[in-house]
């Protein structure tokens, strides 16, 4: 009887409405996941609860909590809101079919971008704060840190089925999840209470770089989210998007993998912007602008 109930309501009520969702599930979810992961680690509650205080709790109890809050912040707000918006949820998050070709060319697109996002992301570490602000600065970049060497905990992997659980948890899920409530719902509502297509993709892309927390990685994120946001534009088929962002976040993965494993011959996180390799970023950027040409240009939704 709730299908489509709020079809007709304000597009900007729709946009507090959902926020409110993705609020209020991430909360629940997290609540739920500290019991159930005691329940699935046999563990006490309480014993659970003191470890994660003193963040001594395992990486894979902090896993399977991370894809519990995953679930709940994302795939479950953004499918009870194409519910509610639409009589056919699967059209309003654009699940349509995709060029088979233009998935191949965004795949070699996301991979040919890495020297410049590793350009960015350079770019963007250097940038500073004004001396007012120092205080603030040290803090954001302590708690980066301590992202990061929990990021890299997560991608140590000893043996394949740690390699397949990665790729689903770090590459799928997150592609999944967060383009259905960034370019699936959020671009789509902006775009109705604007009335601007392109003012959507860039408000879309600025909340998904900053919903990451993650200052010294804004830049390069907020570009992601621009190449993402009009994937879907292009295409009409959130699949592009999806696509993009799985090989993205599964290539980190890969990468991982085979530099653990000393099969790797290159930094990855470095590639294109050491000494010498200016001419890769040339050739990335040179690269990804016939890209998005041509899907733009056999796309099957051009706007």
């Amino acid at each position: 009887m709730l299908k489509g109930y709020l079809k007709q309501t304000d597009s900007v009520l729709k946009l507090i409405i959902f926020t409110g969702l993705i609020l209020v599930f991430f909360g629940l979810f997290s609540i739920i996941s500290i019991p159930l992961t005691a329940w699935v680690f046999g563990k006490d509650l309480t014993e659970l609860m003191t470890a994660m205080q003193g963040a001594n709790a395992t990486v894979d109890e902090l896993k399977f909590m991370q894809v519990m809050a995953q679930v709940g912040m994302m795939i479950v707000p953004a499918a009870l809101a194409a519910y509610l918006f639409s009589i056919n949820s699967f059209e309003y998050l654009s699940f349509r079919r995709v060029k088979f070709s233009s998935l191949i060319i965004i795949l070699i697109l996301t991979l040919a971008a890495t020297p410049l996002i590793n350009f960015l992301l350079e770019w963007n570490s250097q940038l500073h704060l004004p001396s007012s602000l120092q205080s603030v600065e040290n803090a954001i970049r302590a708690m980066e840190e301590q992202a990061a060497k929990l990021t890299e905990e997560f991608l140590k992997m000893n043996s394949v089925s740690d390699l397949i659980i990665n790729l689903l948890m770090i590459g799928l899920l997150p592609a999944i999840g967060e383009e259905l409530i960034f370019r699936g719902v959020f671009q789509k509502l902006f775009q109705q209470a604007t009335g601007r297509l392109h003012l959507s993709v860039i408000i879309t892309a600025i909340i998904f770089s900053a919903i990451h927390m993650q200052f010294l990685g804004f830049i390069p994120r907020f570009a992601l989210g621009v190449f993402l946001g009009y994937l879907l534009v292009w295409t009409g088929s959130i699949w592009a998007p999806i696509t993009a962002h799985f090989v993205n976040n599964a290539s980190a993965v890969i990468f991982s993998w085979m530099e653990q494993h000393g099969q790797l011959s290159f930094n990855q996180d470095t590639f294109g912007t050491e000494q010498g390799q200016g001419w890769w970023l040339a050739v990335s950027v040179i690269i990804l602008i016939a890209g998005c040409f041509f899907i733009k240009r056999t796309g099957e939704n051009i706007s």
